[in-house]
């Protein structure tokens, strides 16, 4: 996934998680984890996926580890 519809709703920001942080997996690379500038970030409240090179991606927790291994 590249790019992605972010959450926009500034309330939402407090719950906002990591899934993939500063790397990439892909079907073309055989879902394997590459290094990348990019993160995956996820709003569960209004279920938004997004990547972006932001550096707010610091301040924010990574995602439960049963989330994205699903």
């Amino acid at each position: 996934m590249s790019g992605g519809a972010a959450c926009v709703d500034k309330s939402h920001r407090a719950v906002w998680q990591v899934t993939h942080r500063m790397q990439n997996r892909s079907a073309f690379n055989g879902n394997r984890v590459t290094p990348s500038a990019w993160s995956e970030v996820r709003c569960p409240l209004c279920r938004r996926l997004w990547r972006t090179r932001a550096s707010y991606v610091r301040t924010l927790p990574d995602a439960p580890a049963e989330w994205w291994r699903s």
